[in-house]
């Protein structure tokens, strides 16, 4: 008749992958981002850098404190002296305490560290929401290929049926070979096609097990018939993304700790004074000669005033001037992103949410259409080519009708995660436009 066996090795090679893989585990969209969000490598990553700037943070702020340290030497010493000699042991023992009293340069690295531990939390909350992002992409991507496939297998069934209905009808010639050709012909198309999503269902699963760390196992469809219509306005998305984007907040507390860098650099300029403790325990002189055992306690305070340093301290300070500059570009310029993305995200929901109603219309109309045609090849009035094509319009709304609902959901999660404000329940709110597959 004709090869399937291109369709069936396939199907081979994916059943022996994922046994080779383990025993899948049915998860959802739901379970997959939490999965994602306690085990993603990259996530991990994320946090233990929030944790390295908090240590940075605390070695800024440990300049502020008392500095104490103690020195301690001991010596054999022999001592020789207008004829005379001895031999002693000799120890000295320092202690200095160090408190700053006026150090504005380490005041402003210290605010400008602890801006830092903000930039880096936030940015672990847009890495989180990108990562979310790729994962329902993929998932998306996944559900999507499978409900193609289970279109294409149904209507290759159908077509096989037609196929093998056109052979006993040519073996009795009241069929033409064009129409067996045909309908032959369009069966592999429907083949090539089945491949076709096969392979990007394998390949969604792949990604999957990457992000998520688990495969999805079993699927789910897409059980919603009725969606929202767009909540809110553009500009209300705008306004919340401009106030509450995660990526947004980690450049505004860039350019803040910038700011405090360039303070810092600034302040080197000003005097530093410093009060000290000091005791000093002996029993032996600056030369190592012998002295009675002596205790020395000292308290002042030391003032340190720059005067010049060759020009560093002024260096110093433009370099963090145009840190600072370069800071408020990258600041523009991601707001200037965010806005338009979720602008495009809006446009793009208003759009598809069009497309969900005007797809189903056609969908209803190409069922009419195709049942029309077949009654009229039973009646001899239209050829297996007319049934033919509005079987092939009818897949591709189906298609069409899929896609629709699919990138109105991503365009839904997106303004989500522009705006600022995806929580774990919107993505199970998201979860319940799904159900287990029907027998």
């Amino acid at each position: 008749m004709y090869p399937l066996s291109g369709i069936c090795l396939i199907r081979a090679m994916l059943l022996t992958s994922v046994l080779w893989s383990g025993p899948a585990v049915s998860a959802d969209l739901l379970g997959l981002y939490r999965s994602a969000a306690s085990d993603n490598p990259s996530l991990k990553v994320r946090s233990l850098t929030t944790a390295r700037t908090q240590a940075e943070a605390r070695v800024a702020e440990s300049r502020l404190y008392p500095q104490i340290s103690l020195q301690s030497s001991y010596s054999h010493n022999d001592y020789q002296a207008s004829g005379t000699g001895m031999s002693f042991n000799g120890q000295r023992t320092t202690l200095i305490v160090r408190q700053p009293l006026v150090d504005i340069a380490s005041r402003h690295r210290h605010d400008a560290a602890q801006v830092a531990i903000g930039q880096a939390e936030s940015e672990a909350q847009q890495a989180r929401g990108e990562l979310f992002a790729q994962l329902a992409d993929q998932y998306l991507a996944l559900l999507e290929s499978f409900d193609e496939i289970r279109r294409l297998k149904a209507e290759k069934e159908a077509a096989t049926r037609n196929v093998d209905r056109l052979q006993a009808m040519r073996a009795r010639e009241m069929a033409r070979v064009n129409d067996l050709a045909e309908a032959i012909a369009w069966t592999q198309q429907l083949a090539i096609q089945e491949i076709d999503a096969m392979n990007k269902e394998a390949a969604a699963r792949v990604w999957l097990r990457e992000i998520a760390g688990i495969d999805p196992g079993v699927l789910p469809v897409m059980t919603r018939q009725s969606f929202p219509a767009v909540s809110e306005s553009e500009q209300y998305w705008v306004s919340s993304a401009l106030a509450a984007h995660p990526g947004l907040s980690a450049r505004r507390q860039g350019v803040e700790a910038n700011r405090q860098s360039v303070a810092a650099a600034r302040a080197e300029h000003l005097p530093q004074l410093v009060a000290f403790y000091q005791r000093n325990e002996t029993n032996q002189d600056i030369d190592n000669s012998p002295r009675p055992r002596l205790s020395v306690d000292s308290v002042g305070l030391e003032l340190k005033i720059p005067l010049y340093e060759g020009g560093r301290t002024s260096a110093a300070e433009r370099v963090a001037q145009r840190q600072l500059d370069i800071a408020n570009e990258q600041l523009e310029g991601i707001t200037r992103q965010v806005e338009r993305e979720v602008r495009l995200a809006f446009a793009s929901a208003v759009a598809n949410r069009a497309r969900i109603d005007a797809s189903d219309a056609q969908v209803d109309a190409l069922v009419q259409t195709v049942k029309a045609q077949e009654r009229g090849y039973e009646l001899g009035v239209v050829t297996v080519v007319q049934v033919l094509d509005a079987r092939r319009r009818l897949l591709r709304a189906r298609s069409d009708q899929s896609r629709a609902r699919y990138n109105y959901l991503r365009d839904l999660i997106a303004l989500r995660i522009r705006g600022g404000v995806l929580t774990e329940a919107d993505v199970a709110e998201f979860n319940r436009w799904f159900g287990p597959q029907p027998s």
